[in-house]
């Protein structure tokens, strides 16, 4: 992997030493530039958890990704940095029921204390956070809450969740995950059943969204919304104008993936 070209895909020119300041900043740039999408779907490409695979889209083809190549990615550049990473297992909750199991990816970053990276849940957690952190943890208007029970860790967003199929934008985005330690190579099974399974949200139609530090931008189901400084808007969408719309609101070229 060319960490190189991997950073400047996210437009970061700051130290690279495995520091929790340094791990704050690569964390917030990813969030920022890369989208979290699952238009291959529609496309008819098949999805991969593959290092060669989700690098060449991310970074040549300055695309987005769901949660398994985008956090899948930031995993391996960490690592190659340096930072001592684990990789572990999760599950959205939407509507108050649990995805598949390893279904979201989450890793905890090592140094004197555990934190949470998460590139990957829509795009949502702009910074990393304290594992052991009971109270409020604020980033840029947005709280997180990570809460413990036994062995289930569960983190909680109070971004409305705009425009996913069959989501209540009214609850807040949560997920959950356990401290087992996973290989990449256990997430291919739930990887395939994420794009072709119809009980699969990412199947239900196209979503992309990027955050922005006063906002978030998202195109999905015909739909452009917008949110800013908590006002929050929606438009249609013709379909002449979503190859634009991609390009100007997301960076993505569709047509130069070829």
């Amino acid at each position: 992997m060319d960490i190189t070209n991997y950073l400047e895909r996210i437009g970061y020119a700051g130290r690279t030493e495995p520091t929790l300041t340094t791990l704050r900043a690569l964390h917030r740039a990813h969030a920022y530039t890369v989208p979290f999408e699952n238009l291959d779907i529609g496309m008819g490409t098949r999805i991969e958890v593959d290092e060669d695979v989700n690098f060449e889209k991310i970074v040549r083809y300055r695309r987005g990704g769901f949660c398994l190549e985008l956090t899948g990615t930031f995993a391996r550049v960490l690592r190659q940095l340096g930072f001592r990473v684990d990789v572990h297992g999760g599950r959205v909750m939407l509507n108050g029921r649990l995805g598949h199991p390893l279904s979201h990816m989450v890793l905890v970053v090592h140094f004197e204390e555990p934190w949470i990276a998460d590139v990957g849940f829509g795009s949502r957690v702009i910074e990393p956070l304290r594992l052991g952190e009971r109270g409020d943890q604020v980033v840029d208007g947005r709280r997180y809450v990570v809460a413990n029970d036994g062995d289930h860790w569960f983190v909680t967003c109070n971004e409305p969740v705009l425009g996913v199929p069959g989501g209540n934008e009214n609850a807040p985005a949560m997920y959950t995950f356990t401290r087992q330690p996973r290989e990449f190579e256990e997430f291919h099974e739930v990887c395939q059943w994420l794009q072709t399974s119809r009980e699969s949200r990412f199947t239900q139609g196209s979503i992309v969204s990027l955050p922005r530090p006063n906002g978030r931008t998202t195109l999905a189901g015909g739909r452009l919304f917008r949110a800013d400084d908590g006002v929050r808007t929606e438009r249609e969408v013709e379909p002449d104008e979503e190859l634009r719309i991609l390009e100007t609101e997301f960076g993505i070229l569709l047509h130069g993936s070829d």
